[in-house]
């Protein structure tokens, strides 16, 4: 009863409302509510990874033989590619943004080395197509010149989702969006036995017109160049996953008409819209992180790699399961599924293991194997934003394999900061997962999250302070208790475009 006056002085029938037409209830929102009041919860961190301490480096053989599996192996699954495609381009022109609403940037010096640069984003040839845009280079107006690209006046970039910035000019008349270009490294791996190619993009709700317009123009182009068929799905992110916003006090932010805030819950939203998809393995990769096609040769094998460890492991995987439900399993098979545990799934158990009875370590063992399956690729930190692989301390003296983020690490504890800045390796989230069971059943994703992950962080929202709750992530806390393997790979299949100026970077220029 106390819940339900707490929530009525909270919220109005108005509130109520607008919570339950988004998919929530008040239950929900009360839940999230606590969340805030309780504060981010923190990690344990035991150690950062290692090659041959959590992080699997292939030899040169075992390469040629994974991609090799692959190829004679993938044709026998249903395989897509699933990339997270909602997000705003307004970030990557921020700096941008600033200066147009200065005029310009700080110093001549920055000013002039802006205009000498200018020419080498991709998008420079559609701004000389323009007379009015060109008149602007010419004049050296900046504040114009930024105006045509952000705005609705030009190419309204400000406003467009990142899918459809072009990332790469391939001559006067061609520069490709990120879309693109994931279609193009998509032909070249993810390929059935009909030739057909499954892509999935979640996008934001307001850019479906403008993400399906561009699909329809260059599907029947990449088609016809690739000589395959490609089978392409949208999603949205589910209102139902928005997450209230609260002030400083922790109490509900509302807007100038009164109404709550809510806002997206960060990409472990998405959990939702991984679940929704029918494949036997799903890679998945950010919508920024896509190379030109001449670095294609340099990129897929990896790609191949990584598929062909997956599909080898789950096999191995669903052998031991449909071993462990024989009667007739011996001590010795229950010894080598153990040691596959160990050495290939990076399984810690419990100190009480070894003290079980045979039918209880055959319980815990399928139990453990019987989860869905991630293969994370790894790069050399090289100091870009985002996190990395630890052995994180669990509650029952375990560890696990984990993607940790900055906002889970306490800084208030030196040892905890000390094992932080030890890492060597990121995750630049190029991935392939398993999300059916032996049976062919897809596992309930949400069963595995670590539903404490979640991370809260303050925000600046015109003017005011605010707090914003972000789920735990997709690739983190939403796939804490999948089973992990993490792969070393070369940082050539990282090529990140968080801001606009690294379309200037050497892997993103044509030569």
């Amino acid at each position: 009863m106390k819940k339900v006056i707490k929530n009525k002085l909270l919220f109005s029938e108005k509130d109520i409302q607008q919570i339950e037409r988004l998919g929530l209830d008040l239950n929900a929102v009360e839940k999230q509510l606590a969340m805030y009041r309780h504060g981010s919860n923190y990690l344990e961190l035991k150690r950062p990874c290692t090659v041959s301490d959590g992080i699997f480096s292939c030899t040169s053989a075992q390469k040629k033989r994974w991609i090799s599996f692959y190829e004679k192996e993938s044709r026998k699954y249903q395989l897509i590619k699933f990339v997270p495609a909602s997000g705003a381009a307004s970030r990557m022109f921020a700096e941008w943004f600033l200066a147009l609403e200065s005029g310009g940037f700080d110093s001549p010096a920055l000013n002039q080395s802006f205009l000498r640069n200018f020419k080498n984003y991709p998008f420079y040839a559609l701004i000389k197509q323009n007379k009015s845009a060109s008149e602007f280079i010419e004049q050296n107006n900046i504040e114009n010149l930024m105006d045509y690209v952000l705005t609705a006046k030009g190419l309204n970039f400000g406003w467009l989702p990142k899918a459809l910035i072009p990332f790469h000019l391939y001559d006067a008349e061609e520069a490709r969006t990120a879309l693109e270009e994931h279609l193009i490294e998509a032909a070249q791996y993810i390929r059935g036995a009909d030739d057909v190619c499954y892509l999935h993009f979640t996008i934001a709700q307001e850019n479906k017109k403008e993400v399906t317009e561009k699909l329809k123009a260059a599907q029947s182009r990449y088609e016809s160049l690739f000589r395959i068929k490609y089978k392409i799905s949208l999603s949205v992110q589910s209102p139902s996953t928005n997450i209230l916003a609260v002030d400083e006090s922790n109490l509900p932010l509302r807007d100038a008409g009164g109404r709550l805030v809510f806002r997206p819950g960060g990409h472990g939203s998405l959990l939702a819209n991984l679940q929704n998809l029918d494949a036997d393995f799903i890679f998945i990769k950010n919508i920024d992180n896509i190379a030109p096609e001449h670095l294609l040769k340099k990129i897929i094998p990896y790609k191949k790699m990584l598929g062909g460890l997956a599909i080898h492991l789950q096999k191995e995987i669903f052998a031991s399961l449909h071993q462990l439900e024989s009667e007739k399993i011996s001590v010795s098979q229950i010894e080598k599924i153990m040691a596959f545990c160990q050495d290939k799934l990076n399984i810690v158990f419990s100190r009480s293991f070894g003290r079980q009875s045979q039918k209880e370590k055959i319980k815990i063992l399928f139990c453990l194997l019987n989860r869905p399956l991630r293969i994370c690729g790894v790069v050399r930190n090289k100091k870009e934003p985002g996190g990395g692989p630890f052995w994180v301390n669990e509650n029952d003296g375990t560890q696990t394999l984990q993607i940790v983020e900055g906002g889970h690490v306490d800084k208030s504890k030196p040892d905890q900061v000390a094992v932080w800045s030890r890492s060597e390796y990121f995750n630049p989230v190029d991935m392939v997962c398993g999300i059916k069971n032996y049976k062919g059943e897809k596992f309930d994703l949400s069963d595995y999250v670590d539903k404490d992950a979640y991370l809260i962080s303050r925000k600046n929202e015109k003017g005011r302070r605010i707090k914003a709750l972000e789920v735990p992530g997709l690739w983190n806390g939403g796939m804490a208790y999948w089973n992990t393997v993490l792969v070393k790979l070369p940082i050539i299949v990282f090529n990140p475009v968080k801001t606009v100026n690294d379309l200037l970077r050497p892997e993103h220029l044509i030569p």
